[in-house]
């Protein structure tokens, strides 16, 4: 297997949506109406992180289906939501205290705890007193963790990356109404406008990432994902309780430069992998679970 900075092949992704109901993506409110996000040109933006969340979001859901076992099914389950990882890894803590101290336990091996605490950054004196061995617990989960391996997370940058997407259309203003959150009710005398993309709208993303190995947890996570994606499309931005935000995907195609390629072409495809073979959907989550093309 090829490798550079240890991963195999890097992607480019181009992927089409059409909205299937308005789009509100927000850049504040200004009296009455809640208006979309621009650059200062006028253009209308849905930046990278909002595509990242939307995407990561549904990575989550789909790595607690997926057929894991051992470390990779424990990290998913314990640190794949950054929001509440420490809180979920105190039942572990004393098993995992154990390995640091070479003890032998059902969930961990203290060779590999002791092995993946040093590639992630821990020296030796930190491995024989640690201080905060929650956080040591997290990061080796962390290590293992298929949905940080590709949208990032404490021990991982992200090898998975989306662009901002900019759109030049005409905007609808839809009117809404305030709603009384204790008591479900409608607020009298409360009447905004909501500017919105309409139904319709092509939105294009282009992702780019690298593979670290076709087949393994993190490649079949990302095929499962564009699989649904297709399937079912992909909600972002703002009020989708209002019914907004859904998009469908209406065409896709990606472009792969393996790193153990003839060299002859490898600089030249590097620099621009859409000069590489064009492969639909199908192909691509193929590849991406190790079948060879």
């Amino acid at each position: 297997m090829g490798s550079r900075m240890g991963f195999e092949a890097k992607f480019v992704g181009v992927l089409e949506f059409v909205t299937y109901g308005p789009l509100h993506i927000g850049g504040g409110r200004v009296g009455s109406e809640l208006r979309l996000l621009r650059l200062p040109d006028g253009r209308l933006l849905i930046p990278a992180s909002t595509w990242k969340g939307a995407f990561r979001s549904l990575a989550r859901k789909l790595a607690l289906s997926l057929p894991l076992s051992g470390i990779e099914k424990l990290a998913v389950e314990r640190v794949s939501d950054p929001a509440s990882k420490r809180e979920k890894v105190v039942d572990l803590v004393e098993d995992f205290k154990k390995a640091l101290m070479g003890v032998q336990n059902p969930l961990f091996e203290p060779g590999d705890v002791l092995e993946v605490l040093r590639r992630v950054g821990y020296d030796e004196e930190e491995l024989k007193e640690p201080e905060d061995p929650v956080g040591m617990l997290v990061s080796y989960l962390e290590y293992y963790c298929p949905v940080g391996r590709l949208f990032g997370n404490g021990v991982h940058a992200a090898s998975l990356r989306f662009s901002d997407t900019l759109l030049e259309v005409a905007t609808a203003h839809r009117p809404g109404i305030g709603i009384d959150r204790r008591t479900g009710k409608v607020k009298g005398d409360v009447l905004f406008f909501v500017e919105s993309i309409p139904p319709g709208t092509v939105v294009k993303l282009v992702m780019v990432g690298e593979v670290r190995r076709r087949g393994d947890s993190a490649s079949r996570l990302l095929a499962s994902l564009l699989e649904a994606v297709n399937a079912l499309g992909i909600s972002i931005g703002g009020r989708r309780s209002a019914g907004y935000g859904q998009l469908n995907l209406r065409n896709c195609h990606f472009h792969v430069v393996e790193f153990h390629m003839d060299r002859s072409r490898f600089g030249e495809l590097l620099a621009n992998p859409f000069r590489s073979d064009r492969l639909d959907l199908s192909s691509f989550t193929s590849w991406l679970r190790g079948v060879v093309r």
